[in-house]
Protein backbone atom coordinates (compact mmCIF):
# COMPACT_ATOMS: atom_id res chain seq x y z
CA UNK A 1 0.00 0.00 0.00
CA UNK A 2 1.17 3.42 -1.02
CA UNK A 3 1.93 6.39 1.22
CA UNK A 4 -0.70 8.10 0.00
CA UNK A 5 -3.10 5.76 0.33
CA UNK A 6 -2.41 5.22 3.42
CA UNK A 7 -3.16 8.52 4.84
CA UNK A 8 -5.92 8.50 2.93
CA UNK A 9 -7.51 5.30 4.78
CA UNK A 10 -6.72 6.56 8.13
CA UNK A 11 -8.36 10.29 6.77
CA UNK A 12 -11.72 8.15 6.59
CA UNK A 13 -10.82 6.31 9.50
CA UNK A 14 -10.77 9.43 11.28
CA UNK A 15 -14.15 11.10 10.21
CA UNK A 16 -15.69 7.55 11.31
CA UNK A 17 -14.69 7.74 14.71
CA UNK A 18 -14.14 11.37 16.04
CA UNK A 19 -17.16 12.67 13.11
CA UNK A 20 -19.39 9.60 14.03
CA UNK A 21 -20.37 9.59 10.25
CA UNK A 22 -22.49 6.64 8.32
CA UNK A 23 -21.21 4.17 6.62
CA UNK A 24 -22.66 5.72 3.55
CA UNK A 25 -20.83 9.04 3.77
CA UNK A 26 -17.92 6.75 4.56
CA UNK A 27 -18.41 5.22 1.37
CA UNK A 28 -18.91 8.45 -0.85
CA UNK A 29 -16.03 10.23 0.62
CA UNK A 30 -13.74 7.17 -0.49
CA UNK A 31 -15.20 7.05 -3.56
CA UNK A 32 -14.49 10.66 -4.64
CA UNK A 33 -11.21 10.95 -2.80
CA UNK A 34 -9.74 7.36 -4.36
CA UNK A 35 -10.76 9.20 -7.77
CA UNK A 36 -8.65 11.89 -6.12
CA UNK A 37 -5.92 9.81 -5.35
CA UNK A 38 -6.11 8.23 -8.93
CA UNK A 39 -5.21 11.37 -10.25
CA UNK A 40 -2.74 12.76 -8.04
CA UNK A 41 -0.58 9.55 -8.60
CA UNK A 42 -0.99 9.87 -12.26
CA UNK A 43 0.37 12.95 -12.03
CA UNK A 44 3.40 11.41 -11.03
CA UNK A 45 3.24 12.79 -6.96
CA UNK A 46 4.85 10.28 -4.31
CA UNK A 47 3.84 12.42 -1.48
CA UNK A 48 1.24 14.56 -0.43
CA UNK A 49 3.29 16.90 -0.25
CA UNK A 50 3.89 17.24 -3.61
CA UNK A 51 0.54 18.18 -4.78
CA UNK A 52 0.40 22.09 -5.80
CA UNK A 53 -2.48 24.62 -5.77
CA UNK A 54 -3.07 23.79 -10.03
CA UNK A 55 -2.87 20.54 -9.12
CA UNK A 56 -5.87 20.52 -6.84
CA UNK A 57 -7.74 22.93 -9.58
CA UNK A 58 -6.93 20.79 -12.45
CA UNK A 59 -8.20 17.66 -10.98
CA UNK A 60 -11.49 19.51 -10.71
CA UNK A 61 -11.88 21.27 -14.02
CA UNK A 62 -10.87 17.57 -15.26
CA UNK A 63 -14.06 16.83 -13.14
CA UNK A 64 -16.06 19.89 -15.03
CA UNK A 65 -15.07 19.02 -18.37
CA UNK A 66 -16.62 15.85 -17.92
CA UNK A 67 -19.92 17.42 -17.72
CA UNK A 68 -20.96 16.50 -13.46
CA UNK A 69 -23.85 18.55 -11.90
CA UNK A 70 -22.55 21.36 -9.98
CA UNK A 71 -23.69 19.41 -6.34
CA UNK A 72 -21.18 16.76 -7.13
CA UNK A 73 -18.63 18.84 -8.02
CA UNK A 74 -19.22 20.82 -4.82
CA UNK A 75 -19.24 17.42 -2.94
CA UNK A 76 -15.86 16.37 -4.50
CA UNK A 77 -14.29 19.88 -4.26
CA UNK A 78 -15.67 19.71 -0.05
CA UNK A 79 -13.73 15.98 0.11
CA UNK A 80 -10.83 16.80 -1.51
CA UNK A 81 -10.62 19.99 1.20
CA UNK A 82 -11.37 17.95 4.13
CA UNK A 83 -8.30 15.82 3.24
CA UNK A 84 -6.14 18.56 2.87
CA UNK A 85 -6.88 20.00 6.01
CA UNK A 86 -6.35 16.39 7.63
CA UNK A 87 -2.83 16.23 5.80
CA UNK A 88 -2.43 19.74 7.49
CA UNK A 89 -3.50 18.93 10.93
CA UNK A 90 -1.90 15.64 11.41
CA UNK A 91 1.27 17.20 10.17
CA UNK A 92 2.02 14.98 7.14
CA UNK A 93 2.22 18.05 5.00
CA UNK A 94 3.63 21.75 5.47
CA UNK A 95 1.15 23.22 3.32
CA UNK A 96 -2.57 23.44 1.96
CA UNK A 97 -3.09 23.10 -1.35
CA UNK A 98 -6.77 23.05 -1.81
CA UNK A 99 -6.70 26.65 0.16
CA UNK A 100 -8.43 28.26 -2.71
CA UNK A 101 -11.35 25.46 -2.08
CA UNK A 102 -12.57 27.25 0.95
CA UNK A 103 -15.43 28.77 -1.35
CA UNK A 104 -16.60 25.77 -3.17
CA UNK A 105 -18.55 24.31 0.21
CA UNK A 106 -21.95 25.03 -1.30
CA UNK A 107 -23.28 23.59 -5.04
CA UNK A 108 -25.03 27.23 -5.49
CA UNK A 109 -21.50 28.83 -5.68
CA UNK A 110 -20.36 29.63 -8.81
CA UNK A 111 -17.42 27.62 -10.05
CA UNK A 112 -13.61 29.58 -9.95
CA UNK A 113 -11.63 31.04 -12.92
CA UNK A 114 -9.41 28.29 -14.55
CA UNK A 115 -5.87 27.95 -13.16
CA UNK A 116 -3.12 28.15 -15.41
CA UNK A 117 0.37 26.33 -15.27
CA UNK A 118 3.57 28.43 -15.34
CA UNK A 119 4.16 27.21 -18.90
CA UNK A 120 0.30 28.28 -19.88
CA UNK A 121 1.15 31.93 -17.83
CA UNK A 122 3.84 32.46 -19.83
CA UNK A 123 2.32 31.59 -23.46
CA UNK A 124 -0.12 33.92 -22.79
CA UNK A 125 2.16 36.86 -21.63
CA UNK A 126 4.14 36.14 -24.94
CA UNK A 127 1.50 35.86 -27.19
CA UNK A 128 0.75 39.88 -28.29
CA UNK A 129 2.94 40.80 -31.24
CA UNK A 130 5.14 43.30 -29.63
CA UNK A 131 6.16 45.01 -32.60
CA UNK A 132 2.85 46.61 -33.31
CA UNK A 133 1.85 49.56 -31.38
CA UNK A 134 -1.49 47.56 -30.23
CA UNK A 135 0.76 44.54 -29.28
CA UNK A 136 2.91 46.51 -27.16
CA UNK A 137 -0.12 48.00 -25.35
CA UNK A 138 -1.60 44.61 -24.66
CA UNK A 139 1.51 42.61 -23.56
CA UNK A 140 2.14 45.87 -20.95
CA UNK A 141 -1.27 45.00 -19.66
CA UNK A 142 -0.84 41.39 -19.46
CA UNK A 143 2.03 41.84 -17.72
CA UNK A 144 0.59 44.52 -15.25
CA UNK A 145 -2.30 41.81 -14.58
CA UNK A 146 -0.02 39.07 -13.89
CA UNK A 147 2.91 41.49 -11.68
CA UNK A 148 -0.18 43.00 -8.97
CA UNK A 149 -2.91 40.14 -9.35
CA UNK A 150 -5.48 43.29 -9.94
CA UNK A 151 -8.68 42.92 -10.99
CA UNK A 152 -9.26 43.64 -14.39
CA UNK A 153 -11.99 46.68 -13.28
CA UNK A 154 -8.70 48.22 -11.66
CA UNK A 155 -6.64 47.82 -14.45
CA UNK A 156 -8.65 50.01 -16.69
CA UNK A 157 -9.10 52.40 -13.81
CA UNK A 158 -5.23 53.04 -14.30
CA UNK A 159 -3.93 56.85 -15.31
CA UNK A 160 -0.43 57.59 -16.34
CA UNK A 161 0.66 59.30 -12.84
CA UNK A 162 -0.57 55.92 -11.29
CA UNK A 163 2.49 54.14 -12.45
CA UNK A 164 6.44 54.86 -11.21
CA UNK A 165 8.52 52.92 -13.49
CA UNK A 166 11.67 54.09 -11.60
CA UNK A 167 10.76 52.81 -8.22
CA UNK A 168 8.96 49.91 -9.66
CA UNK A 169 4.89 50.37 -8.24
CA UNK A 170 1.71 51.11 -9.33
CA UNK A 171 -0.78 52.76 -7.41
CA UNK A 172 -4.38 51.13 -7.50
CA UNK A 173 -7.56 51.90 -6.61
CA UNK A 174 -9.75 48.90 -5.74
CA UNK A 175 -13.28 48.61 -4.25
CA UNK A 176 -14.54 51.80 -2.20
CA UNK A 177 -11.77 53.72 -3.37
CA UNK A 178 -9.32 51.91 -1.21
CA UNK A 179 -6.06 52.38 -2.42
CA UNK A 180 -3.09 50.13 -2.50
CA UNK A 181 1.13 50.02 -3.86
CA UNK A 182 1.67 47.26 -5.59
CA UNK A 183 5.37 46.13 -6.61
CA UNK A 184 6.69 45.44 -10.57
CA UNK A 185 8.56 42.96 -11.73
CA UNK A 186 11.47 43.90 -14.41
CA UNK A 187 9.18 42.18 -17.14
CA UNK A 188 6.36 44.34 -16.41
CA UNK A 189 8.45 47.33 -15.93
CA UNK A 190 10.03 46.48 -19.54
CA UNK A 191 6.61 46.25 -21.30
CA UNK A 192 5.63 49.25 -19.80
CA UNK A 193 8.56 51.22 -20.73
CA UNK A 194 8.02 50.06 -24.18
CA UNK A 195 4.69 50.89 -24.52
CA UNK A 196 4.30 54.18 -23.23
CA UNK A 197 7.94 55.46 -25.52
CA UNK A 198 5.84 53.86 -28.38
CA UNK A 199 2.99 55.47 -27.40
CA UNK A 200 4.20 59.32 -26.69
CA UNK A 201 7.90 60.35 -27.42
CA UNK A 202 7.75 62.42 -24.75
CA UNK A 203 5.86 60.63 -21.97
CA UNK A 204 6.58 63.41 -19.40
CA UNK A 205 4.31 65.83 -20.92
CA UNK A 206 0.98 63.55 -21.06
CA UNK A 207 -1.16 64.94 -18.83
CA UNK A 208 -1.20 62.93 -15.47
CA UNK A 209 -5.20 62.08 -15.79
CA UNK A 210 -4.60 60.45 -18.99
CA UNK A 211 -5.50 56.83 -18.89
CA UNK A 212 -2.61 54.46 -18.99
CA UNK A 213 -4.31 51.74 -20.97
CA UNK A 214 -6.12 53.56 -24.32
CA UNK A 215 -8.07 51.70 -26.93
CA UNK A 216 -7.44 52.68 -30.89
CA UNK A 217 -9.96 55.90 -30.57
CA UNK A 218 -7.21 57.49 -27.43
CA UNK A 219 -10.01 56.20 -24.76
CA UNK A 220 -9.71 54.38 -21.75
CA UNK A 221 -10.35 51.05 -22.31
CA UNK A 222 -14.05 49.64 -21.24
CA UNK A 223 -14.21 45.92 -19.36
CA UNK A 224 -15.50 44.41 -22.07
CA UNK A 225 -12.59 45.56 -23.86
CA UNK A 226 -10.45 44.40 -22.30
CA UNK A 227 -11.93 40.56 -21.65
CA UNK A 228 -11.94 40.72 -25.71
CA UNK A 229 -8.25 41.25 -25.99
CA UNK A 230 -7.70 38.33 -23.18
CA UNK A 231 -10.26 35.78 -24.81
CA UNK A 232 -8.01 36.73 -27.93
CA UNK A 233 -4.64 36.05 -26.29
CA UNK A 234 -5.45 33.26 -24.83
CA UNK A 235 -7.16 31.34 -28.08
CA UNK A 236 -3.82 32.47 -29.23
CA UNK A 237 -1.70 30.92 -26.64
CA UNK A 238 -3.82 27.54 -27.37
CA UNK A 239 -5.06 27.86 -23.81
CA UNK A 240 -8.64 25.38 -24.10
CA UNK A 241 -9.00 25.35 -20.41
CA UNK A 242 -12.61 27.96 -19.52
CA UNK A 243 -10.90 31.49 -19.29
CA UNK A 244 -12.54 34.27 -17.90
CA UNK A 245 -11.35 38.15 -16.38
CA UNK A 246 -10.43 36.55 -13.54
CA UNK A 247 -8.44 33.52 -14.31
CA UNK A 248 -5.05 35.76 -14.57
CA UNK A 249 -5.45 36.79 -10.94
CA UNK A 250 -6.76 33.06 -9.89
CA UNK A 251 -3.43 31.84 -11.50
CA UNK A 252 -1.68 34.25 -9.86
CA UNK A 253 -2.77 33.35 -6.27
CA UNK A 254 -1.83 29.57 -6.84
CA UNK A 255 0.96 30.22 -8.15
CA UNK A 256 2.25 32.23 -5.15
CA UNK A 257 1.16 29.93 -2.58
CA UNK A 258 2.74 27.03 -4.88
CA UNK A 259 5.95 28.90 -4.39
CA UNK A 260 5.28 29.07 -0.21
CA UNK A 261 3.95 32.54 -0.11
CA UNK A 262 2.58 33.49 3.35
CA UNK A 263 -1.34 34.28 3.41
CA UNK A 264 -1.69 37.31 4.85
CA UNK A 265 1.44 38.55 1.72
CA UNK A 266 -1.42 37.47 -0.97
CA UNK A 267 -4.20 38.75 1.12
CA UNK A 268 -2.73 42.30 0.30
CA UNK A 269 -1.55 42.05 -2.38
CA UNK A 270 -4.57 41.10 -4.30
CA UNK A 271 -6.68 43.40 -1.75
CA UNK A 272 -8.99 41.15 -0.07
CA UNK A 273 -10.11 41.42 3.44
CA UNK A 274 -6.96 40.37 5.58
CA UNK A 275 -6.67 36.59 6.98
CA UNK A 276 -7.75 36.27 9.90
CA UNK A 277 -3.57 35.07 10.80
CA UNK A 278 -2.31 38.25 9.48
CA UNK A 279 -4.27 40.04 12.34
CA UNK A 280 -2.03 38.51 14.83
CA UNK A 281 0.77 40.30 14.02
CA UNK A 282 1.51 44.11 13.83
CA UNK A 283 2.54 45.42 10.23
CA UNK A 284 5.82 46.00 12.23
CA UNK A 285 7.00 42.22 12.61
CA UNK A 286 6.23 41.62 8.88
CA UNK A 287 8.32 41.94 5.86
CA UNK A 288 7.92 44.97 3.48
CA UNK A 289 5.43 44.05 1.12
CA UNK A 290 7.93 44.36 -2.24
CA UNK A 291 10.87 42.16 -0.27
CA UNK A 292 7.89 39.06 0.09
CA UNK A 293 7.05 39.82 -3.35
CA UNK A 294 10.48 39.68 -4.42
CA UNK A 295 11.17 35.95 -2.84
CA UNK A 296 7.51 34.40 -4.12
CA UNK A 297 6.29 36.09 -7.54
CA UNK A 298 7.37 33.75 -9.82
CA UNK A 299 8.55 36.30 -12.20
CA UNK A 300 10.29 37.93 -9.29
CA UNK A 301 11.62 34.82 -8.03
CA UNK A 302 13.32 34.32 -11.29
CA UNK A 303 15.33 37.24 -11.42
CA UNK A 304 17.18 37.13 -8.50
CA UNK A 305 18.10 33.75 -9.20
Amino acid sequence: MSELKKSLDNFLLQLADERGLSENTIDAYRGDLSQYLEFVERSNCRQWCDVTNVMVMNYLYSLKDRGLAPATLARKAAAVRGLHRYLLRSGQTDNDPAYTLNHLTKASEKFPPAVLSLDQMEQLLSAPDQTSRTGKRDHAMLEVLYATGMRVSECIKLNREHVNLEMEFVRCCGSRNHERVLPLNGQSVQALREYIGDRDQDPAKEAPDRPLFLNRLNKRLSRQGVWKILKYYAVQAGIKDQFSPETIRQSLTAHLFANGAPIEFVDELMGRAPHASALRFPRSRRQPLKKIYMAYHPRAKKENE
